[in-house]
């Protein structure tokens, strides 16, 4: 075995499935000779006939159904089907088939040559062929079955990273069936708590029951990863089970849930890491969809982490026209080519207008806005990273672009018609503690401004938090430190964050601007604010790695570095009073106070003059006096 097998594994594709059609060939004739003809002549002789002369006399029913059999191998491509992973369904049913042509032809090819149609062993022969044909296939797996064992086997056994597959259901042993022949996965494991699996195997694979056998698996295998294999199960459910793991600090992936597989957004075996659902106690969004059919849609920074999820659900609205407007070349380009594959798949009408632009530019806006006649717009362009809007040289460009190009966007918008604006903005304009948050409450006022002056356009905007992988989130940032090997960095053990997907995100946004009424101020229900720190342990745990407390200890350490200038420990959404209801149960609506157009518009005016001289201090001023709560903490030049 130990010479044969490197021979054999070297040998090409084409000396091996010759090798193997000469096997079948052997066999095939192996079966004829014993349970057809030849064997039967020597037993009714008693063994005084010659058996090479038996063989010479019947060798043309033999011959005939060999070569059918043969021809319909290779027209079926039973061939061309790797020996290796020769398992399939579709493999076995051309293998039986094949045995049923080489049976069922050698009766017909007997019976005519003997003339057996007119005699009483008609049926005898029929049942022969049928038991040739059954004996046939059995050999043929049983030769499949031992070409797969030299070619798959192994003195030593898998030395990839241990895997526990969770769940030994239909899912699971699909996802076993795909991970046995990858020499990097070693299934140590199946882990089901059903007690009609209780003690039973999967190919020789021994199913788990009991929490002890976790706490000992992962204690006999340090590097031990655990993949959930349970589809149909609710999210509840599911988030309970991954907590229960986080205790043995086993690395966890889990396969899509039920309804991505069924919506064919994913494959049942396709590993993923665990989702923000999966993390977080929280009720996640159901996507409604809204129709657009007729419209003109226009999205501004339609290539950012919400404009382009907004783009992606107001494509399957089947609107008549979207325009994606962006001042970046590369995200304008990256958005245009995902949103065209989409709609080429989708096999949508919709016309997709890319346009480079800037929203300060009004004559720009009029341009674009007036000859694709928009109906729609969500305004999603800002300039929305702390750090970078509080660098005292970056403050004037942040001013200009949030403030004043929301407001060249909103008139424009008026004076073309169109019906509805919506502008999206965020808890970090609830008493500010920076530029960028004061910056966007500015905005609001001059939204609700403009709402009060015209009757035909409506206009409402959407506040909420954190989203969940959006650019410059902390979720990806915090796996990206754990996979280098550490430290995570967190700004403060304190600081909580509201949590929500850009798909959840943007399918409320999307609803929130079906309530408008005009000058409407909405917020998102985001469930409960998450500590930090206790998502960057989760995290840890989840991956298979333990926390270093000293920073020494093997393991992933959490450092301190401090709140960065302008933010805060926690978020708000409400700025005064109550929260009133809408019909939808995560979409609240605020009535937010604003100043009159002639306090405001002194306002813009100082604000504009002191960003375009790029006077930080008089910027501050200005701020403190007419936002609400603003108490920023500037950064110092450095």
């Amino acid at each position: 075995m130990k010479l044969l097998l490197p021979i054999l594994r070297s040998l090409s594709r084409r000396y091996k499935l010759l090798i193997l059609s000469i096997v079948d060939l052997i066999t095939a004739f192996t079966c004829w000779l014993i349970f057809g003809p030849p064997f039967t002549a020597l037993v009714a002789s008693n063994f005084q006939i010659s058996l090479y002369g038996v063989i010479i006399q019947n060798i043309y029913n033999f011959f005939i159904p060999a070569l059918i059999t043969f021809i319909y191998f290779i027209y079926s491509g039973f061939y061309r089907s790797s020996i290796r992973y020769s398992e399939s369904r579709d493999l076995i049913l051309r293998s039986l088939k094949g045995s049923i042509v080489f049976g069922v032809s050698w009766g017909i090819v007997y019976a005519t040559e003997y003339e057996i149609v007119r005699n009483q062993y008609l049926f005898a022969t029929i049942l022969k062929s049928l038991f040739l044909a059954y004996v046939f296939y059995a050999f043929l797996q049983i030769s499949r079955d031992f070409a797969r064992l030299i070619l798959n086997y192994s003195k030593n056994k898998k030395i990839g990273k241990p895997v526990l597959i969770y769940g030994a259901g239909a899912a699971g042993n699909e996802l076993y069936q795909s991970l046995k022949y990858d020499n990097e996965v070693n299934i140590v494991g199946f882990f089901d708590d059903s007690r009609a699996l209780s003690g039973a195997e999967i190919n020789s694979i021994k199913i788990f029951g009991k929490k002890k056998h976790l706490k000992k698996l992962s204690e006999k295998y340090t590097n031990l990863e655990v993949y959930l294999a349970i589809p149909s199960l609710n999210q509840h459910d599911r988030r309970l089970i991954i907590s229960g793991l986080e205790k043995y600090k086993v690395a966890v992936r889990t396969i899509p849930a039920l309804h991505e597989i069924v919506a064919n957004q994913k494959k049942m075996v396709e590993m993923q890491d665990l989702s923000i659902d999966d993390l977080l106690p929280r009720d996640s969004v159901k996507n409604s969809a809204t129709s657009f059919f007729g419209m003109n849609i226009m999205v501004t920074g339609a290539g950012g982490s919400i404009g382009s999820e907004i783009v992606r659900q107001a494509l399957l609205g089947n609107p008549n026209k979207i325009v994606l407007f962006e001042i970046s070349e590369i995200n304008l380009y990256s958005i245009q080519e995902e949103i065209e594959s989409i709609s080429k798949i989708k096999e949508t009408s919709t016309q997709i207008i890319c346009v480079l632009g800037d929203v300060k530019d009004k004559d720009r806006l009029n341009e674009i806005i007036s000859n694709h006649s928009i109906d729609y717009i969500y305004h999603a362009a800002a300039y929305k990273h702390v750090p970078i809007v509080e660098y005292y040289e970056n403050i004037s460009e942040g001013l200009k672009n949030n403030i004043f190009g929301t407001k060249a966007l909103c008139e424009v918008a008026s004076s073309c018609g169109v019906k509805k604006v919506v502008v999206i903005s965020t808890d970090k304009a609830v008493r500010p503690t920076n530029i960028m948050g004061a910056s966007k409450r500015i905005a609001e006022m001059v939204v609700q401004c403009i709402d009060a002056e015209t009757n035909k356009t409506k206009y409402c905007i959407v506040r909420f938090g954190n989203v969940i992988n959006s650019s410059g989130s902390v979720i990806p940032l915090f796996r990206k430190q754990i996979a280098q090997g550490g430290p995570i960095t967190i700004t403060h053990k304190k600081v909580t964050r509201y949590f929500m997907t850009i798909t959840e995100a943007s399918s409320l946004v999307i609803q929130a601007g079906e309530f408008a009424n005009g000058g409407d101020v909405f917020l998102l229900d985001m469930g409960e604010q998450v500590k930090i720190f206790d998502l960057a342990e989760k995290l840890i745990y989840l991956s298979g790695r333990n926390i270093s407390h000293d920073g020494e200890s093997d393991g992933i350490e959490i450092k301190e570095v401090g709140l960065r200038p302008g933010e805060k420990l926690f978020e708000e959404l409400l700025i005064s009073g109550d929260k009133l209801k809408t019909s939808n149960s995560k979409i609240f609506r605020s009535i937010e106070d604003y100043p009159n157009k002639e306090i405001l518009t002194k306002v813009l005016d100082d604000l504009y003059n002191a960003s375009i001289s790029n006077d930080v201090i008089t910027i501050r001023n200005i701020l403190k006096e007419n936002v609400e709560g603003f108490s920023e903490v500037s950064s110092e030049k450095k």
